[in-house]
């Protein structure tokens, strides 16, 4: 059951900001502090509250938004898939961008940024004989200490590159990421089975529908990072888990020989696979920022980690024990 609250301006839009929140009021406050510094206006937000442990409505003001903003809520926590999917139900506009509750933006012309971006990613789809694309832009890491540093190159390595391309090697992460929404009518909603892992399985049906990723900088947000090796370690872990279920939906996914099928085949591949996986990143990032060398330690413990939640999955067997069917919206 959701609960909507409305807020409404007189303010003209053409795009839907859909941002997903749990619990993480003070960043959701930040943020729609910044939407209220755009100088493009041409907007609505929509925010899900995923169920959050006191509901966001009771910080959030809506008078004092310059743009319409509404919030809705789920009555209980159902997951970031189903936290996004109620946001497109809800968003008015053809044009959905979805950004983190904790990202940064980063100057009063994002808005403006992303949308001149995307229609520049857009050409690029069409010039690759593609009428439909999903647009990633831009994404920082802020985050200062050693740990946060590590999260940002093994989790943003493809979202900080100086030159626009077609995505072929990897997913897009759903920050600082929009579509139209007829690209949803092709490939189909986020997959509410998934707590995490949603958008990469929802990357690889793009991939298999013909729609492709176009990466376009330009429209730069911070993102804060995990500051402790604790919290990177548990992060990584848990996307590991879902791999293997991600991986039996889209067997033909990019890097597909890398991944085991069974825990036999993950013990042979241990090293090659974490080993290749921390040089691949660290070649992605060097050309940008040399300094990546120095976290390549902390990259391939993230990668070690991921690695060994996809192994826990796989020996749990097909029934996929150990899965949760809770999320971090």
């Amino acid at each position: 059951m959701c609960r909507v609250y409305k807020c409404e301006h007189a303010t003209p839009m053409n795009s839907s900001i859909i941002i997903p929140v749990y619990n993480r009021v003070s960043d959701l406050l930040s943020i729609l502090k910044q939407l209220k510094e755009q100088a493009c206006r041409e907007f609505e937000v929509v925010v899900v509250d995923d169920g959050s442990t006191t509901p966001v409505t009771s910080a959030v003001q809506c008078a004092h938004y310059p743009y319409s903003l509404r919030i809705v809520r789920h009555e209980h926590r159902r997951g970031i898939a189903a936290a996004r999917n109620t946001g497109i139900v809800t968003a008015r506009e053809q044009h959905l961008i979805f950004v983190d509750s904790d990202a940064d933006l980063l100057d009063s012309h994002w808005l403006e940024k992303h949308h001149n971006a995307y229609e520049r990613a857009g050409a690029m789809a069409r010039s690759a004989g593609h009428s439909h694309f999903v647009f990633h832009s831009t994404v920082k890491g802020i985050a200062a200490t050693f740990a946060g540093r590590v999260d940002t190159y093994a989790n943003w390595w493809g979202s900080d590159l100086k030159t626009a391309h077609i995505v072929r090697d990897r997913h897009v992460p759903m920050n600082n990421t929009s579509m139209h929404r007829d690209v949803f009518d092709r490939v189909g909603m986020f997959d509410e089975a998934f707590a995490v892992s949603e958008d990469i399985e929802w990357g690889f049906r793009c991939m298999a529908c013909g729609v492709i990723a176009v990466f376009m900088p330009g429209a730069p947000v911070g993102h804060h990072d995990r500051d402790s090796v604790r919290k990177v370690w548990e992060h990584y872990y848990r996307f590991g888990q879902y791999s293997p279920k991600v991986r039996t939906r889209h067997p033909g996914g990019p890097w597909r020989w890398l991944y085991p099928g069974n825990r036999r085949q993950a013990i042979l591949r241990f090293l090659p696979l974490t080993v290749l996986k921390t040089v691949y990143i660290v070649w992605k990032c060097f050309p940008q920022s040399p300094g990546v060398v120095l976290y390549a330690p902390g990259i391939y413990l993230a990668n070690v980690a991921s690695f060994m939640g996809m192994y826990k999955t796989l020996a749990a067997g097909p029934d996929e024990k150990g899965l949760s069917s809770k999320s971090g919206s």
